[in-house]
């Protein structure tokens, strides 16, 4: 349920579609540049905040630098802006593949960094390898990866 009293005083939420996907190098994602150039509009606690196109494919690189995932498991990693237009990721906690089918486990979203806006999520799922952050291809055949454009982190857990 969206809390109407956080919206009307110091909201923070996405009003643009952010466009995650796969970057160019395929060991990171990336927020893609918009086909109509409009780039990225996001609020921080009530202030807008604008991340162009031109910053977008300049410094809109996303990365795994750090983070690492165990085989078998899934997980969601939340991608956010600070008012500098940053890009930083969240990691989630993993759940093992099997119960999270089976309907024995759910993905939690994870909670933004203060002062930053979620404009997004990536949900990686691991098979036949573990995922070592700026090293894992997310194209590589172990890698499952789904990419989740959002204006607020949503409420409910992710049951799939």
């Amino acid at each position: 349920m969206i809390n109407l009293n956080e919206l009307a005083r110091g909201g923070t939420i996405c009003l643009s579609k952010a466009g995650l996907a796969i970057g160019t190098t395929e060991s990171e994602a990336q927020i893609a540049p918009s086909p109509v150039g409009i780039g990225v509009d996001y609020a921080i606690k009530g202030l807008l905040y604008h991340k162009d196109d031109a910053n977008v494919a300049n410094d809109a690189v996303i990365q795994f630098t750090g983070l690492a995932q165990a085989d078998l498991t899934t997980c969601l990693y939340l991608v956010c802006l600070d008012k500098d237009g940053t890009v930083s990721v969240v990691q989630g906690t993993a759940v093992l593949s099997a119960d999270l089918c089976a309907g024995n486990a759910v993905l939690h979203w994870p909670e933004p960094a203060a002062d930053t806006c979620p404009i997004g999520a990536i949900k990686l799922a691991m098979s036949g390898g573990d995922f070592i952050g700026g090293t894992t291809d997310l194209s590589d055949a172990s890698v499952t990866d789904t990419y989740y454009d959002f204006c607020l982190v949503p409420e409910a857990p992710l049951t799939s």
